[in-house]
């Protein structure tokens, strides 16, 4: 439903281009005026979802047509380009008609990463078996999971999952009950205050690290299902839905994270292209996509992570990242391939301040204030939305007050759930992940 609704949008204006003239201005205008209306007269079935990030799928009506011979055309376009021989490649300047398909060396590569994910995922479900207390969502991330660059083959790391529960309070009652030993001294003083710590501080997030099961090691982190969905639509905190940018293995299913999720992947999307200059490549976007959950974050100065984390993380999963946003970028229309690993996006001011109207709500109220910083004039109100939009996009320097709109999201969200480490782990098991993380970083060095 989130694919189908996100084409729809991004296609309105070329649709309308066929029919009207081939102004690209025109056509943005169109998209805008629709994304409008709908925003007046759709409401959300999710209380921390505003209008701006409506997630149905549009009504049936006549342009239904339009959008199944626009798939079809780009599906043969598509069955065109895989008969190229694989390697090829069109000269720079150059659009392709559709997503290249990947090389053969990435999809034995893809299928190899595919069979390992099985194995991790039947062992995981088997983690999850243990647990009493009910799980709607989880999911696995991490190089626990996905291998990154830079580890060498005796490397074990730990494995980092992802709770979603409905009701946090119950949820740590029957967990406490059942594995008392997963919890540091907030355990004794029982579910309250355990669901306290972890919806009022940091990001809502509360983590057991080192914890055995199965004869894996695991940290897990429970959180709400509400606050989880909310960070994906809105970008409050960037904690969990920044993770959920780059590679994830999905363990348990629910359909209102998979329609957020596709919402996500699209911001992401959007986000890096903001920083992007005209012509780059797939490396340089994914890298991107996947540096936004580190922008802002303290232990990225102060030693804590790898500072080629980004980087190895990329290197590492190229193929997954390519399958992952092969249908975001395909739906985009100011975005196309003019190479095999070469892309180009539309730099006009329409057609970016259509972009930027689709963002995140705290994305979107942290642009204005840096854009306004940097001494441009913006308006206050909903209303100035259009205004404000269409200014911040002519910005020369739109690319750094995105990457400072970012930083803001990210930079105490970061560093109050790194605090909060020291509640919820214990003072060993915080020391012991310290450790860890700066031994990394002197081996990066």
């Amino acid at each position: 439903g989130a694919v189908s609704q996100i084409r729809w949008e991004s296609k309105v204006a070329v649709d309308s281009g066929a029919e009207k003239s081939n102004s690209r201005a025109t056509n943005e205008s169109d998209a805008a005026t629709l994304l409008l209306m709908r925003k007046r007269d759709v409401q959300l079935n999710v209380e921390t979802i505003n209008d701006r990030q409506t997630v149905r799928p549009p009504a049936i009506h006549n342009g239904a047509q339009k959008i199944d011979e626009t798939r079809a055309n780009k599906s043969s376009a598509a069955a065109g380009l895989n008969k190229t021989p694989s390697g090829g490649q069109a000269s720079v300047g150059q659009t392709l008609t559709g997503i290249p398909s990947l090389t053969t060396a990435e999809e034995g590569k893809l299928e190899e990463m595919r069979a390992v994910q099985d194995e991790i995922k039947d062992e995981l479900n088997g983690v999850l078996k243990q647990f009493m207390a009910p799980i709607r969502y989880a999911f696995a991330y991490g190089s626990g999971v996905y291998k990154q660059a830079g580890y060498g083959a005796a490397s074990k790391p730990m494995v980092d999952m992802i709770f979603a529960v409905s009701h946090p309070d119950h949820w740590h009652a029957l967990n406490i009950s059942q594995n008392r030993s997963h919890y540091s001294m907030m355990g004794a003083l029982g579910s309250n205050a355990v669901s306290f710590v972890q919806e009022r501080m940091g990001a809502g997030v509360y983590y057991n690290p080192y914890v055995e099961i199965n004869g894996i090691v695991i940290k897990y982190g429970v959180v709400s299902m509400d606050t989880l969905s909310s960070d994906l639509l809105n970008w409050d905190t960037l904690y969990l839905a920044g993770r959920m940018h780059k590679p994830t293995l999905t363990l348990r299913r629910d359909p209102l994270m998979r329609i957020s999720k596709q919402v996500n992947l699209t911001h992401a999307m959007r986000a890096a292209l903001l920083m992007l200059p005209k012509n780059f490549s797939s490396q340089e976007l994914f890298e991107a996509i996947a540096s936004i959950s580190f922008a802002g974050d303290f232990r990225m100065k102060v030693g804590g992570e790898n500072p080629r984390k980004v980087q190895n993380i990329v290197d590492a999963q190229m193929p997954l990242f390519k399958s992952r946003y092969r249908s975001i970028i395909e739906g985009l229309p100011n975005l196309e391939y003019i190479g095999q690993d070469l892309l180009q996006q539309d730099m006009g001011p329409a057609a970016r301040a259509a972009m930027l109207r689709k963002m995140p709500n705290n994305f979107y109220d942290q642009l204005v204030k840096q854009g306004r910083k940097s001494g441009v004039k913006l308006p206050p109100g909903l209303g100035a939305e259009a205004v404000n939009t269409e200014r911040l996009a002519s910005m020369p320097n739109i690319s750094t007050i995105s990457h400072k709109a970012v930083e803001k999201i990210v930079a105490w969200p970061a560093f109050t759930q790194s605090a909060k480490g020291i509640l919820t782990s214990g003072i060993s098991k915080s020391i012991a992940y310290m450790r860890a993380k700066n031994e990394k970083y002197s081996k990066s060095k």
